[in-house]
């Protein structure tokens, strides 16, 4: 009986794609805890109040209550969305984008055939366009101190084919709910293209994914499935043509059937590339040239055949490019061929149906068989926090699909259960005219701009942040956040410390020490100016203190450099047995390196330091290379041990100090390498 994948594989994508959206929703449901909050007075009375996410941000799991939030230093309290928007107007970040795309050409110079601009052109429209880049990032700040919220658009999966895009439609266009008599099931409902008609039954999906799927590409094979014919020259017994057959294809599966008059017919899966032999075997059918690739296959094949004792021609008659086409001329070569024996020796059975004879052997191949799925469709959320309006939402977002992907294919979806505001949107990869949508950091983040400014159209204070605006620690996977909930009621569910940490410190919303103190970032000038800019703008003074404050976290939390004449930084372990409060401690250990609290580390009686030294950094890492339970410290290391253990006990502290690893200083800061062991 002949099996039909397509539901199974349909149910498939359905759950893969729930539950990546389930971690979707957590995220961003504790993102907008986290949100930026409001902070300008004004608000009309019957203007819809926001919740502040950072303002209400609170901390959980082990994280220290020593360690700095972007809510602890900003302070926000909430204000009117209205007042936002004007803020951030009146500061530049509501330029028209569009007049930036013309300065970006005109910064390009050029003009008609044969002219040039003029030479000053190109340096003072970049100068423009640089100034204008600064006014939107200090405008964008400002709204952060004022309380809006940061946009958020995430590329959460991409379709490859008919079934994946099913399961996605289905996800959109279907909720479950409790029925009447209490059981809980699905139900449609409406989402809408890109023309604002309803897609709301199962028959309209069905419809609407006929239209998408006819310009979907497929997937092409990376390694060809090749039909061959080999001309043996010598009688060859079974057996041995079967073992050099065998060792001519290496592990890769394959069917053949031997003639009376010496040919052998073969469909193997190889290790060739796809779409140049087929490409070859075009140009060598229609006699363009030589098709060397072509060539050169065959005579590897027919050495491998000789290298094994038999001596054959080989001819490569075909190459599947595609699982559609691989599949064809497996089921033509089982329809055409008569005793098939398969790689491992055993005869193809007749009777049976040639497309269940297929599919059988197709599931055997497929793990052998390597393909490229390509991007057929994105699945985008565009995310805002509670209490943002879903009507607005959704309007900013179909008007900003109408503007930024016309030509495409698209429909959108709002879930209201979540709490938060999500709205789906799964966009065709290609145009009307056949060009492909491009999703790279650079795009997103233009989308993320432009988004912004639709927002703020539809009365939504949103602005386009980077995560160094506020010096947020990194975002964590969809894979680390699952790996982390899992390990929550499974304890057999492994998940390391770094994933935990990660994890938590982002929900926790704590500010990264390294992107607060990162002098190329330059995060207390730049608040300074935005704290400058809003004074001039007249804006409230609780705005105007928060900026302020993050100014001062910055100034005040940079990491003291090494000083001018120290070669490295050394790590350094530090194993006390004295009972001291584990503050007192870490002053201590900050007053012996001369570093500031992101340079110590403290655990128990184990304290983990990042030390300044003037010792020979190449010659500690040879001496602890060498080190081992037969060889002692080096000279040099045991120079920057007793020294150290030295500062410690005139502080009044005793400790063992063993060094773990040295690195280099870079602008007294330690090398990204040493940072990072540091930190794990």
């Amino acid at each position: 009986m002949a099996h039909d994948w397509t539901g199974l594989l349909g149910a498939i994508e359905t759950y893969t794609v729930r539950r990546a959206s389930s971690l979707i929703d957590e995220d961003e449901e504790l993102r907008r805890r986290r949100a930026i909050g409001i902070a300008m007075s004004g608000q009309a009375p019957q203007e819809r109040f926001v919740p502040s996410g950072i303002a209400s941000k609170t901390r959980r799991g082990p994280i220290s209550p020593n360690e700095p939030t972007i809510a602890s230093i900003l302070q926000v309290s909430q204000a009117s969305q209205r007042g936002v928007i004007a803020l951030v107007g009146a500061l530049g970040a509501g330029r028209n984008l569009d007049d930036e795309d013309e300065l970006k050409k005109s910064a390009g110079g050029g003009g008609g055939a044969g002219l040039s601009a003029p030479r000053m052109a190109q340096p003072i429209s970049t100068r423009r366009a640089a100034t204008d880049r600064s006014s939107a990032e200090t405008a964008s700040r400002a709204a952060i101190a004022a309380g809006a919220q940061p946009v958020v658009i995430k590329v959460t999966s991409t379709v490859s084919s008919r079934a994946s895009a099913a399961g996605l439609m289905t996800y959109l266009g279907t909720r479950e709910v409790e029925k009447e008599n209490g059981d809980r099931g699905k139900a449609d409902i409406p989402i809408y293209d890109q023309d604002g008609l309803a897609v709301a039954s199962r028959e309209d999906r069905a419809a609407a994914l006929a239209e998408w799927g006819a310009e979907f590409r497929e997937a092409y094979a990376v390694n060809a499935l090749a039909t061959f014919s080999f001309t043996v020259a010598d009688t060859v017994d079974d057996t041995a043509f079967h073992d050099a057959l065998n060792a001519a294809f290496g592990s890769k599966p394959f069917l053949y059937s031997r003639h009376s008059d010496g040919k052998v017919s073969v469909y193997a899966v190889t290790d060739l590339p796809a779409k140049t032999i087929a490409g070859a075997l075009k140009i060598r059918e229609r006699g363009d040239g030589p098709a060397r690739a072509v060539e050169n296959a065959e005579a590897s094949f027919a050495r491998r055949l000789a290298d094994a004792g038999v001596t054959a021609e080989v001819r490569i008659l075909g190459a599947a490019v595609s699982e559609k086409s691989g599949r064809y001329f497996l089921e033509k070569f089982l329809r055409n061929e008569n005793s098939i024996t398969t790689s491992a020796g055993d005869l193809i059975e007749r009777g049976s149906s040639v497309k269940e004879k297929a599919d059988r052997i197709w599931r055997d191949w497929s793990s052998h068989i390597r393909t490229v799925e390509p991007r057929n469709a994105f699945h985008v959320i565009f995310s805002a926090r509670t209490g943002t309006d879903p009507e607005a939402m959704t309007r900013a977002v179909r008007d900003f699909l109408s503007e930024q992907v016309a030509g495409h294919r698209w429909i959108t979806a709002y879930h209201p259960e979540t709490g938060h505001v999500h709205i789906h949107a799964m966009i065709t990869a290609r145009d009307d005219l056949g060009k492909a949508l491009r999703l790279t950091k650079p795009e997103l983040y233009e989308w993320r701009e432009r988004f912004a400014a639709k927002a703020r159209e539809h009365g939504i204070a949103m602005v386009a942040t980077r995560r160094a605006d506020v010096a947020a620690t990194r975002s964590y996977s969809q894979a680390q956040a699952g790996a982390y909930e899992r390990a929550k009621t499974n304890s057999r569910y492994l998940k390391t410390s770094s994933v935990v940490k990660r994890v938590e410190r982002k929900r926790a919303g704590v500010v990264d020490p390294a992107s607060l103190t990162n002098r190329n970032l330059a995060l207390a000038p730049k608040w300074q100016a935005t704290a400058n800019a809003l004074k001039k703008a007249g804006a409230e003074p609780s705005v105007i203190a928060a900026a302020d404050r993050f100014a001062a976290a910055a100034a005040g939390q940079a990491a003291q450099p090494a000083p001018r004449h120290a070669n490295g930084f050394a790590l350094l372990r530090l194993e006390t047995e004295e009972v001291a409060d584990r503050d007192a401690m870490i002053e201590i250990v900050q007053r012996a390196a001369g570093v500031d609290s992101n340079f110590v580390s403290a655990g128990g009686k184990t304290i983990y330091v990042l030390a300044p030294t003037t010792a020979s950094v190449s010659k500690i890492e040879r001496e602890l290379a060498k080190q081992n339970d037969e060889f002692d410290p080096g000279g040099e290391t045991l120079s920057v041990v007793r020294d150290f253990e030295a500062r410690m006990l005139k502080l009044g502290m005793r400790s063992d100090v063993i060094i773990e690893a040295v690195g280099s200083s870079k602008e007294g800061s330690p090398s990204p390498w040493l940072q990072k062991r540091f930190e794990a």
